[in-house]
């Protein structure tokens, strides 16, 4: 009797394991099946590796400006690239994907601002930071001419600093430029574009 149960048992046992086994496939399985099917999350660093600290050039051409802090760059032999410009907001314009319904003032003007210089550019170039933002956005600076546009946009009040909030980001000279941007600036016309996200989010 002893070890018929001890038989009975084990196979009880092989029998729950396999289930837990195939449980476990069917369930990863069909996770690998629905993010191939997304497919990569704005290209992490760790699918797609790009050059970080050092100017890479830019054809203006294949730029497409989102906002007055954000472009998207199209490369001829790469995905495209979103870009978080680093050391500044700028006031938002209306994104019903992003669930902005609303645009804010001065948002329009700053879009225009970084239209007219970032497309314009006889010369663009791009650094970008190590990391990426929480969006798996390239965060980086764009220059214009040779010129930081993160120093001009703040300078000519279409953007704030945030340089108070997240720091340099391991580019303390391009901070500095914004730093004594907006000290020749002085306060910017416009209400601060993280304050306005946050209330738009709490009236939903």
């Amino acid at each position: 009797e002893a070890p018929h149960m001890i038989r009975r048992l084990t196979r009880r046992a092989l029998v729950a394991l396999l289930l837990v086994g195939l449980a476990f496939w069917a369930y990863h399985g069909s996770s690998l099946h629905r993010n191939a099917r997304r497919g990569p999350r704005a290209w992490p660093s760790t699918t797609v590796r790009r050059p970080y600290g050092v100017r890479v050039v830019v054809d203006p051409a294949t730029v497409w400006v989102d906002d007055g802090d954000t472009i998207r760059i199209t490369w001829p032999d790469a995905p495209r690239e979103t870009v978080r410009l680093l050391g500044i907001d700028a006031p938002e314009v209306r994104h019903r994907r992003g669930g902005l319904l609303e645009g804010q003032p001065h948002g329009v003007e700053a879009l225009e601002f970084a239209r007219r210089l970032i497309l314009g550019a006889r010369r663009l170039e791009l650094l970008r930071a190590h990391t990426l933002d929480r969006y798996n956005r390239t965060l980086g600076y764009v220059f214009v001419d040779g010129a930081n546009f993160s120093a001009l946009a703040v300078e000519n009040h279409m953007a704030e600093s945030t340089l108070d909030r997240y720091g340099d980001n391991g580019f303390p000279r391009e901070a500095a430029e914004i730093r004594s941007a907006a000290r020749r600036a002085g306060p910017p016309p416009f209400e601060s574009p993280a304050v306005f996200r946050a209330r738009e989010r709490e009236s939903r």
